[in-house]
């Protein structure tokens, strides 16, 4: 489905767990909030983001299609 993360920064509690599971693909942002963010030109298989995602313990993590449209989460 070729799936993309957003991180919502007005959601984000900079938990860290997306940071941790997957370096590769998040990150924290520059500046006095550290919130996390999505590396650019990160890559993880859809399966992998659904997982990260369902770490977030606030649920900043959106998983989104390649039109933009929120990824279906009966699929999780």
């Amino acid at each position: 489905m070729a799936l993309r993360a957003e991180v919502d920064h007005a959601v984000c509690v900079s938990s860290g767990a997306c940071v941790l599971e997957a370096p590769e693909a998040f990150a924290y942002q520059d500046g006095p909030e550290a919130l996390a963010i999505v590396r650019p030109g990160a890559e993880l298989s859809d399966e992998r983001l659904r997982e990260v995602a369902d770490l977030c313990p606030v649920g900043a993590i959106r998983l989104l299609d390649a039109e933009g449209t929120p990824a279906s989460p009966e699929v999780r």
